[in-house]
């Protein structure tokens, strides 16, 4: 068996769709002999990883299978292995990294870390 990473997208469907339409990019491993296993294996799969919900206005929010937009035989995962990295060329630096800040604070109060790990911002 080999790993693969699928990039599936997905149209974030809510209510009668009288809203800005919303794009769900998401990447997964898929286990599968060969990329041809791992490609029926992902579109069988693609509707069954969003279970349809209503919002606060009662809404029914869905999310519709686009497409499989790639599909890359990866190396066995280790613990710690890179999955994706993303590039920035920030045009406003601090507001870029007032960003990453919240972003860590958010994480430190969901999650109550008892480590300093995420402390990339403290001196």
């Amino acid at each position: 068996m080999k790993w693969f990473l699928v990039r599936y997208i997905y149209e974030i469907v809510c209510g009668d769709g009288n809203y800005k339409p919303q794009y769900d990019e998401q990447l997964r491993l898929m286990l599968a002999l060969n990329s041809t296993e791992a490609f029926l294996k992902a579109e069988e799969t693609a509707n069954s990883f969003h279970l349809p919900f209503k919002n606060c206005k009662e809404e029914l929010v869905t999310w519709k299978f686009i497409c499989i937009a790639d599909l890359h035989e990866i190396q066995t995962p280790d613990d710690g292995a890179e999955i994706a990295s993303i590039m920035h060329e920030p045009t406003d630096i601090p507001a870029f990294l007032d960003q990453i800040e919240k972003r860590q604070t958010f994480l430190k109060e969901r999650i109550q870390l008892t480590t300093t790990e995420l402390d990339c911002f403290d001196n």
